[in-house]
């Protein structure tokens, strides 16, 4: 228990409470374990009852740290598992718009053929070893486990790779047709397993798998056009109103907007702007530099001298609260004791959307306006 502690000192984004710390060590003498690993982690959740919320996620994270020590990191520890914890894979690319130590699993014990879950291991290993970010991955998996569903419903049953054929493959697509699933979830379910036979033939994982296992690009049905994104100028408008920009309830929430209305960056690039942002051409003009996360490479925008005020203003702050080290320009506001960690797109978002409740934004119909950060990027000009 008092490694747990360190553990979660040595994070530094969220504190843990006395109460709480008192509250698991009585749950473990309670049970009378000799170690937080006698019991699983849903045992664990089961005992605790109606406990949960920060209680439980303690205790959760108190057996983690504890099977961490015992058995280590890395991938000969997590490979024969059944569900994978991403977060405890070093050097994979983890996705900018969620917080450094969100928990990700992925499951491959919903794959109940033995055949499937082994190539789909290895397959999902290839895919994070990459560069793919663990989100996408288990995307994948996720579809990989639709056609495993119809592997177990459907008969003839397959019973081995080489069972896997043009045949099975249409009346999977049969199938998927009837499933109360979205379009995105559908085209996934297609995408991933025709992605998977494509990888065992190219990295001759198994000979075994018929070449008529194949889907075509018509096998996909063509997407419906989409509405258009861009957002009118009356609604622009009020966003733009000084009088509506002065009604954020913090600064970081304000320059982040302002930042992406001037200079048409992603969401997740503005949140995760470095503290030292700021580049200087030979005439002194300034340049907003920042990583485009998509592309995966730097990039730099031309600001007015309005903005880079406001920027080092937002700098100053930032060195007042934390006079260490501190790598973003808008370091989270909460689990981040250390100001290491950036604010993620799901915060914002959430702080726009409190914001345009506040300022009334409306569309032409006195209807609520209802943006995302990203139609920013398809402004209609005036």
């Amino acid at each position: 228990m008092q490694y747990a502690v360190q553990c979660r000192h040595d994070q530094a984004t969220i504190t843990a409470a006395p109460p709480i710390i008192a509250w698991t060590i009585r749950m473990a003498k309670d049970t009378g374990v000799t170690s937080l690993l006698d019991l699983t982690a849903q045992q664990w959740r089961e005992l605790a009852g109606p406990k949960e919320g920060t209680y439980q996620r303690f205790l959760i994270f108190a057996r983690d740290a504890v099977d961490t020590l015992d058995i280590g990191t890395g991938w000969d520890v997590e490979y024969p598992r059944d569900i994978w914890r991403l977060h405890q894979l070093p050097g994979l690319t983890r996705s900018p718009g969620k917080a450094p130590h969100a928990r990700m699993h992925l499951r491959f014990d919903r794959l109940p053929q033995p055949w499937l879950r082994a190539l789909a291991k290895r397959w999902a290993r290839l895919r994070l070893s990459s560069g793919l970010s663990p989100s996408t991955v288990c995307n994948d998996v996720l579809g990989l486990t639709r056609f495993s569903t119809f592997l177990t419903e459907s008969e003839p049953k397959a019973h081995a790779l080489s069972d896997i054929d043009r045949s099975l493959l249409e009346r999977y697509l049969a199938w998927l047709a009837t499933q109360p699933i979205g379009r995105g979830a559908k085209e996934d379910a297609l995408t991933a397993p025709g992605v998977f036979f494509q990888a065992i033939r190219q990295h001759d994982w198994d000979h075994s798998l018929p070449t008529t296992a194949v889907f075509f690009p018509g096998d996909i049905p063509a997407r419906p056009p989409r509405l258009a994104r861009h957002l009118a100028e009356h609604i622009m408008a009020q966003v733009e109103a000084a009088a509506n920009l002065d009604r954020w309830p913090n600064p970081e929430g304000r320059l982040i907007t302002i930042i992406l209305i001037q200079c048409g960056l992603r969401a997740t690039d503005a949140c995760t702007l470095p503290f030292d942002c700021l580049l200087h051409d030979g005439h002194k003009a300034a340049y907003l530099r920042y990583f485009n996360n998509k592309m995966r490479r730097e990039a730099a925008v031309p600001i007015d001298e309005e903005l880079e005020r406001e920027i080092h203003a937002q700098q100053q702050r930032v060195s007042a609260r934390w006079p260490e080290p501190h790598p973003h320009l808008f370091p989270a506001s909460t689990r981040n004791l250390g100001g290491q960690n950036p604010i993620t797109y799901y915060s914002y978002r959430g702080m726009l959307n409190s914001w345009l409740t506040t300022c009334e934004v409306h569309d032409e119909y006195g209807h609520p306006a209802h943006l995302t950060p990203h139609q920013w990027r398809h402004i209609v000009p005036a």
